[in-house]
């Protein structure tokens, strides 16, 4: 165990203390966008993942930057691509050509629920604008297409009848938003109604993926072998959703997971990835120092083969947010993240 040692990393890192930064700089994905709009998966490359181009604009407002610009070019990128069912592709571009659909995509739940989440956070007081109204229309048909009735959750695409418990996360968190955004438009009858569907779609999550023997969710209704991915990372999905927890609040749900498993995710030792979006979930959770240890260690990675638009996203947010106090810090991380040995999964 490494109880001691990580005590000591997070000390460290927080010795520098932690001052919010109120101004939202805006994301600028330099290296993952295209001049048509377009954003890339990886750095400079010809490659556009639909679900991680969505994912990281929302997750850079998250980190409360603000994405206007690019979201706006990415939504009428992609609104030209969308297919007739209301679905989304992968694609690839060979110099000098155009875009070609590539490959479907890997999870149509999530993409779809993430499509309306953007539409929604991004559209004016005035409601979803008209150039966007039938793309919203084909997006929210074809998710209720993929909802079980008789479990309340969502499969990951008509293709595959799998559920999978960050997807439904995904769903939850897009309906929350949808909600707020219908309130903000003056429409509280559908607000209310979209409220209920995020209320049933929690219970159902919880009845269907929480392990009451092992204390935590399901990453899948498949049964499998454990792994920091998908397994311990989807625990921290429900704190970056606000999900409602049944036997502890989300302060101490992160407590409990940073004690087992941030010293070896922030020196990599589970996966080759960095994987921001845990970053994320310590700064919502009041944990300035693990966030910090993570901008410190992962800075090197930027732009590697193991880094994408989301882990960029992160970044940027957080670089914005903790920039007064990375310097201080960046010793002390330095030297305690070789230390230590994994827990177990």
């Amino acid at each position: 165990m490494r109880g001691p040692l990580l005590s000591l990393l997070l000390a460290l890192c927080a010795s520098s203390g932690y001052t919010a930064q109120t101004a939202a700089s805006q994301f600028v994905p330099t290296h993952y966008r295209s001049t048509d709009g377009a954003l890339l998966l990886q750095t400079n490359g010809n490659y556009v993942e639909p679900y991680f181009a969505t994912k990281a604009l929302l997750t850079a407002q998250d980190a409360g930057l603000d994405i206007r610009q690019a979201g706006l070019a990415w939504i009428r990128w992609a609104l030209q691509r969308q297919n007739k069912d209301g679905r989304f592709d992968r694609y690839c571009q060979k110099a000098g050509a155009e875009w070609k659909a590539c490959g479907a995509a890997d999870a149509d739940d999530s993409m779809l629920a993430l499509w309306l989440q953007l539409l929604y956070r991004l559209a004016p007081d005035s409601g979803i604008p008209p150039e966007w109204q039938v793309s919203t229309q084909k997006a929210q048909a074809q998710l209720a297409k993929l909802r079980n009735g008789r479990l309340g959750i969502y499969h990951v695409s008509g293709r595959n009848h799998v559920a999978l418990f960050m997807d439904n996360i995904e769903v939850y968190s897009a309906l929350k938003d949808i909600a707020k955004a219908q309130d903000r438009f003056g429409d509280k009858q559908a607000a209310q109604t979209t409220n209920k569907q995020a209320e049933n779609l929690a219970a159902a999550i919880d009845h269907v993926f929480w392990d009451k023997r092992h204390q935590w969710f399901r990453s899948s209704m498949q049964k499998n072998q454990p792994a920091f991915y998908p397994d311990v990372v989807a625990q921290v999905y429900p704190l970056l959703a606000g999900f409602p927890l049944r036997d502890e609040n989300a302060r101490s749900a992160w407590s409990t997971w940073r004690s087992k498993f941030a010293s070896a995710w922030l020196e990599d030792k589970y996966d080759p990835h960095p994987w921001g979006l845990v970053a994320l979930a310590a700064m919502k959770m009041g944990d300035p120092s693990s966030a910090l240890c993570w901008l410190t260690h992962s800075e090197s990675l930027r732009y590697s083969p193991q880094w994408n638009i989301l882990e960029e996203a992160v970044f940027q947010g957080l670089d914005q947010q903790m920039q007064d106090q990375r310097s201080a810090s960046a010793t002390a991380c330095s030297k305690t993240m070789n230390q230590g040995t994994p827990g177990e999964l």
